[in-house]
């Protein structure tokens, strides 16, 4: 291996008409203090002609390796950056968030001393329509049921390619849920860092709360399916013994309740009692958002 690619890190952006956001994500990336990097900017397909005219300037920009594909989807684009990537770790931005200066360093670092872990994600500050910093523990238990961590996880090539790449099929979102269930199902389970240094910016119209939430239930269902092994009853107990008394967003032994009513009644009232529940999160300590001034 080269020796300058053993450390390098290689940055996934996705953009499909993110023109108005993607320069400061790229910003966020070239003031990276870790210096073995490179960004890899997939334009899958972008039609919004403010988007193409950012997209035309950044091909000039020698430190940016710009791949033009037909429209395909989310997944697709971050698999055809992973394929296009020479780096020996991912990391994944999508075009309207962006990362602290010290993320990649910190992460490098994070996953390097803790071999027992597949992959590395972050706290998260929550930007535009939701404000303040949202801090998730990884409970494998929960994460079977509910995605409790950021999609801009770091990992190692190698691992991702083995036991990854994102599910194409997935049109609804949920892609990064559906990827780390299936990492668990091999074994490599995610670590925080307990550092918000990851910067999300939340939208009406983005894909988590104009789709995926909406098609919910349907989801969960192709995961469940997509990763059996997981969700046997004997493997679910299983699960719940060994984290049980780790640290969750909410109490464990309520999934048993809701895994007989998604078994039992129809997914219309499956998925209104979860948008119900859904409204009742900031109930439980684990999960709310917190308002901070903390610099990194």
């Amino acid at each position: 291996m080269n020796y300058k690619n053993s450390f390098l890190i290689s940055i996934i952006v996705p953009c499909y008409n993110s023109g108005i956001t993607l320069k400061r994500t790229i910003l966020s990336l070239k003031k990276q203090t870790w210096i073995y990097k490179e960004i890899i900017l997939v334009n899958d397909g972008s039609t919004d002609k403010y988007t193409i005219k950012i997209l035309n300037q950044l091909e000039k920009d020698k430190n940016i390796k710009l791949i033009n594909q037909e429209n395909a989807g989310l997944s697709a684009a971050r698999n055809k950056g992973v394929k296009e990537s020479s780096g020996n770790f991912l990391f994944f931005l999508d075009a309207d968030d962006w990362i602290e200066p010290k993320a990649l360093q910190m992460m490098h670092k994070q996953l390097l001393e803790n071999k027992d872990y597949g992959y590395i994600f972050t706290d998260i500050y929550l930007e535009g329509e939701r404000c303040g910093f949202l801090r998730k523990e990884y409970n494998l238990f929960e994460q079977l049921f509910l995605n409790q961590i950021p999609y801009s996880i770091f990992i190692s090539k190698r691992d991702f390619i083995n036991f990854g790449f994102y599910d194409e099929e997935m049109k609804l979102g949920y892609e990064d849920w559906e990827l780390n269930v299936r990492l668990a199902s091999n074994n490599l389970i995610g670590k925080r860092l307990p550092l918000p240094l990851f910067h999300y910016d939340v939208k009406n119209t983005g894909m988590l709360l104009s789709k995926s939430i909406k098609n919910h239930i349907k989801i969960w269902k192709e995961i469940k399916t997509k990763n059996k092994n997981l969700y046997s009853l004997k493997s679910l107990f299983s699960y719940w013994w060994i984290w049980r008394k780790k640290t969750s967003s909410y109490p464990l032994m309520i999934f048993f309740l809701w895994f007989l009513i998604v078994e039992i009644l129809p997914e219309y009232l499956t998925l209104n009692i979860f948008l119900q529940l859904r409204n009742l999160k900031l109930f439980f300590k684990n999960n709310k958002i917190y308002k901070s001034n903390k610099k990194i």
